[in-house]
């Protein structure tokens, strides 16, 4: 008998062990679903504020490139017109820029990449607006040509290309940022339903199991012993989910399947603005527009078969007539299996949806004005074109009367003009070819910047020979010498640019060579993966290393005209034309030593693979 009594003593401790471990189970549970709805509350923040200033910096980003674009537009206007009417765009933008540009500093201070590149944007912006400050200075003191000849460096619109490149490096950080931000957003508050609900069921769940066990293991007082741990752990489970139901950022609503609302926490105090007193026992429709009543009978039919409603967002009231932008997840409470009313958790998405739709507004308002300002640019270049006729044409014709009328002077009055009248005649002839040349040079340099350049496969062979074809009368003259290596590749290119580009750089090779040297001129391609690279060396007098970065450049010269003959404009049409072409140029070169010039274009590849 003892045995048995004492076998039976250990069936009961054991159980009891049981019992206590799945009640510590119910526990953690419990802590663990208020840790989850915890940290999934301040992930909901912390991505809504990410969403924020990923909006704020992208619409700051815009705002700049286009106070940037409209102080260019009214710079370009005043230049064309006169009228300083069309400088009020450069005026206000010298003044809202450095606002708006402060803004975007402080928004991107925590970000490294974005503060970097908000830096460089802040020196191109300096930069931009020098360059902009300059020609305005110009036209006012010295005429529209001194304006235009520093627009024509070509050095404003680098400075733009940089400028959209940096602002759009920005924006496209700050897009995907933003996009990151919103499936954060989706995923944090499914993460919160789903963890929150399910450890509060499971806490339960394990929780009803204990109680079971401990009520099957006892018998007479142990029964009572036992009813009465069941009803404190169920009194203490309750307790920590009312705390946690209680203290929900989001609003956690009870209602019965009539839609009478049985339980009200502080989360929908603080969105709807009703007190727990003023709320329980109403009507659920108290914070449901009129025209929104037919949702709630949806839900409620869904809910009496059992059904669930998932992030449904809609639209509620406030107990003062605010409408609140609401995502509701609704599921079913039973008892015994049977519905007996819904829990609702809604969670106030009135922030997100306002940043959505301020988004959707910035962006419609966007193409609008990038509609229009391209429509004013294409105006400009029209101008600009105009102009350029005007120039090619109206200019000239002064110049060539100078020339013709030099000339007629030396022919005629050569006698009584003296040998220094001579001398006056020849450079008048001189300087005005010299004029119609730079003329003829700025024009070409011009069209480069707004023709339409469609490239085809073109083969670097044919161009090189039709280039010296046209340098032949300058070839024999200079005695020079040409080794072409072929075979010569082929590139995607405009073929007459690319013709003008060679032509530029064969003449500048024939051409800077000392006095008593005969040009040597060798000419080869090599394949560079993607690319095709064409080389064009001399044995001229090189370049010094610390000069390398400026030979492509409008008007740099480094050596006097005397010399070497020419417009200062050649390699800028080099660098231009390559890179309207999608190419790049280089220079390798040292004083005495020759040099070797190279452009790079986009391969051709045909099919057997020449």
């Amino acid at each position: 008998m003892e045995f048995w009594r004492s076998l039976t003593r250990r069936a009961r401790a054991g159980s009891a062990m049981r019992t206590v471990l799945l009640l510590v189970v119910a526990f953690i549970l419990v802590i663990v679903a208020a840790a989850l709805s915890y940290r999934s509350s301040t992930d909901v923040q912390k991505a809504e504020a990410g969403v924020k200033t990923a909006f704020q910096i992208r619409r700051e980003a815009q705002v700049v490139l286009i106070l940037v674009t409209d102080a260019e537009t009214g710079q370009r206007g005043y230049l064309l017109t006169g009228d300083a009417v069309y400088l009020t765009p450069y005026e206000q933008a010298i003044i809202t820029l450095p606002d708006s540009l402060q803004r975007l500093r402080n928004l991107t201070s925590d970000s490294p990449e974005q503060k970097r590149r908000v830096g460089e944007l802040n020196i191109l912006l300096d930069q931009k607006l020098t360059e902009l400050r300059a020609t305005v200075v110009a036209k006012r003191t010295a005429g529209v040509d001194a304006a235009l000849r520093i627009v024509h460096t070509g050095e404003g619109q680098a400075l733009m290309d940089r400028i959209r490149n940096v602002v759009g490096g920005i924006i496209d950080v700050e897009s995907q940022r933003l996009a990151q931000g919103q499936v954060v957003l989706v995923r944090a508050t499914r993460q919160a339903s789903y963890f929150t609900i399910g450890a509060l069921i499971l806490a339960i769940g394990v929780t009803t199991v204990a109680t079971v066990m401990m009520i099957a293991s006892v018998r007479g007082r142990e029964r009572q012993r036992a009813a009465q741990v069941e009803q404190k752990t169920r009194e203490e489970t309750d307790r920590r989910i009312a705390a946690i139901v209680e203290n929900s950022d989001d609003a956690i609503i009870g209602k019965d399947l009539n839609g009478i609302i049985t339980s009200w926490n502080r989360g929908a105090e603080r969105i709807f603005g009703y007190r727990a007193e003023e709320a329980i026992g109403q009507p659920i429709t108290i914070i449901i527009p009129p025209e929104r009543l037919d949702e709630e009978d949806a839900v409620l039919g869904r809910l009496r078969s059992g059904e669930r409603t998932d992030h449904f967002e809609t639209v509620r009231w406030t107990k003062h007539g605010r409408p609140v932008d609401i995502s509701l997840t609704v599921s079913p409470i039973r008892n015994d299996g049977t519905v007996v009313g819904a829990s609702t958790i809604a969670r106030d998405v009135t922030e997100r949806k306002r940043a959505e739709l301020d988004l959707k507004r910035l962006n419609e308002t966007l193409e609008e004005r990038v509609a229009e300002r391209t429509r004013q640019l294409a105006e400009i270049n029209t101008e600009l074109d105009a102009f350029g006729y005007t120039v090619s044409h109206d200019l000239r014709a002064p110049l060539r009367a100078m020339d013709g009328f030099a000339k007629a002077l030396a022919e005629d009055y050569g006698e009584q003009l003296g040998t220094r009248g001579q001398d006056f005649a020849r450079r008048i002839v001189a300087a005005a070819e010299r004029m119609d040349l730079l003329i003829q040079d700025l024009l070409a340099y011009s069209r480069l910047s707004r023709e339409d350049l469609r490239p085809q496969p073109v083969s670097l062979g044919d161009v090189a020979r039709e280039a010296l074809d046209g340098l032949a009368g300058d070839l024999r003259e200079r005695g020079a010498t040409i080794d072409i290596v072929d075979p010569l590749g082929r590139v995607l290119a405009h073929r007459p640019t690319l013709q003008h580009v060679v032509t530029n750089l064969l003449s500048n090779a024939i051409k800077f060579v000392a006095p008593d040297s005969a040009p040597r001129v060798r000419i080869w391609s090599e394949s560079r993966g993607s690319t095709e690279r064409l080389w064009v060396q001399d044995n001229g007098i090189g370049i010094d290393p610390r000069y390398h970065a400026n030979v492509f450049r409008v008007f740099e010269r480094l050596h006097g005209a005397e010399m070497y003959p020419g417009t200062g404009i050649g390699r800028a049409i080099v660098r231009r034309g390559t890179e309207r072409m999608g190419g790049r140029v280089g220079v390798e070169s040292k004083p005495g030593e020759g040099a070797r010039f190279w452009i790079e274009l986009p391969a051709s590849r045909v099919k057997n693979g020449s």
